[in-house]
């Protein structure tokens, strides 16, 4: 399957999933004041931080199932799968224990009225563990099909439990429960497919060292890229008044798209270029594509936020919300620069290249300290996020682009060298 054709797939169902999500939050800022609205958004914000590990298992799933299937050991990939699964939901259950034991103080700190946000996200993290088993399982053995059919759907259910818990009576509390239940719903929907490796019980190479040698480096980069695209939400939210971390989070929410949207060529990047690079095939063309495509959605996007920030912002949220408009432009750049580095993330690991990782956490170390000096008003904020995006997008393309000169330098000398013979 080519690249241009699975990116549409993923592509079409992250839009599904992207407009049921939209629609959640359209429905939250209606029914929801402006300071429950952005406490529930720092709430899943710190939910995508502290579920950063599951980022790492898809990665690492995807890479050496994507291998496997390349030199077609189906047997290896049933054994991946089959631990993966009982191991993280091992580790799911010890990593929900400190949010049901400290939630009094992680309470204070985001100055939220209840304990019960904190108590849920501890849940969330579980189910977040367990089913990135299944979405990198799909995206190693290149079944699009199938975990567009996850991403879609569990955005739709996110969308109707949050409805009907919000309408039911359970306010704030049942809005951050909702993508708590859909997780599990998109566990349900992607087991489906991969029922069958549960029959296989050969006894196979373990992998274990490789694959954990491996998984540091995409723990490391994932912490830094989460931590690049969520910290600032968590830091308004303490920093600012309610009523300004809700303007904030409504300008975050709108405001990624221009990351989401080309989103699914980072998921169909990721086995393609893995399995290319195990065959020893030119992975450079895969990348010019990914970037092409991504930079042109991109684009269209903070395009329209220039042109109509107050439409925007008052179509989804309400003019409750306008006065956040004129922020939306220039948040929407910087996700432009997000949205180019999470492609060059993707590549390097697909090729086991880890350089780019001290470039991702000075950023975010020097993200972090800006913001707690420099936060003088959200324009602020908004302009320091979208200078460290920019640069750090700079200097990860200049070490690709040294890459791929050193990989057609050795393809010439090679060629060279075959024609001498």
């Amino acid at each position: 399957m080519t690249l241009i054709k699975s990116g549409t797939i993923l592509f079409i169902a992250s839009m599904a999933g992207n407009i049921s999500n939209y629609l959640f939050q359209f429905f939250m800022s209606r029914y929801l004041s402006v300071e429950d609205y952005g406490t529930m958004n720092a709430a899943l914000s710190m939910l995508v931080i502290v579920a950063i590990p599951s980022g790492t298992i898809m990665i690492v799933m995807a890479k050496y199932v994507s291998m496997f299937k390349a030199k077609e050991e189906e047997a290896h990939i049933a054994s991946l799968y089959r631990n993966s699964l009982t191991k993280m939901a091992a580790v799911g259950a010890v990593c929900c224990f400190p949010f049901l034991v400290f939630n009094n103080s992680i309470t204070g700190y985001l100055k939220m009225d209840s304990a019960w946000p904190v108590i849920i996200t501890g849940i969330g993290l579980f189910g977040a563990l367990v089913v990135t088993v299944n979405l990198g399982m799909l995206q190693g053995l290149q079944r699009f099909y199938y975990l567009g059919a996850g991403m879609g759907l569990g955005g739709f259910s996110k969308l109707f439990f949050g409805v009907a818990f919000v309408l039911l009576g359970f306010g704030l509390n049942g809005a951050i429960a909702a993508p708590v239940v859909s997780v599990f719903a998109i566990f349900v929907i992607t087991i489906v497919p991969l029922h069958v490796y549960f029959k296989k019980r050969e006894n196979v190479e373990k992998y274990t060292k490789d694959i954990l040698l491996y998984g540091v480096p995409v723990l490391v980069s994932s912490i830094a890229f989460t931590t690049l695209t969520y910290i600032d939400l968590i830091i308004v939210k303490h920093i600012f008044s309610p009523e300004e971390a809700g303007l904030y989070a409504a300008v975050t929410i709108l405001g990624k798209t221009v990351l989401y949207l080309p989103g699914a060529f980072v998921l169909a990047l990721f086995p393609m270029v893995s399995e290319s690079h195990a065959l020893n095939n030119n992975t450079f063309k895969i990348l010019d594509k990914a970037l092409f495509y991504t930079v042109g959605i991109s684009m269209i996007g903070v395009l329209g936020f220039f042109l109509f920030p107050e439409l925007a912002i008052r179509v989804l949220f309400g003019n409750k919300f306008s006065n956040a408009a004129p922020l939306l432009k220039f948040y929407g750049l910087a996700m432009m620069f997000m949205a180019i580095i999470s492609i060059l993330i993707s590549f390097n690991l697909a090729r086991h290249k880890t350089g780019f990782i001290y470039s991702l956490v000075g950023g975010c170390v020097l993200l972090i300290i800006l913001l707690n000096i420099f936060h003088s008003s959200l324009f602020t904020v908004i302009f320091i996020i979208m200078a460290v995006n920019f640069c750090l997008a700079a200097i990860n393309l200049w070490m690709v682009y040294q890459d791929k000169k050193v990989f057609y330098s050795v393809g010439e000398i090679s060629m060279e060298g075959a024609g001498g013979k």
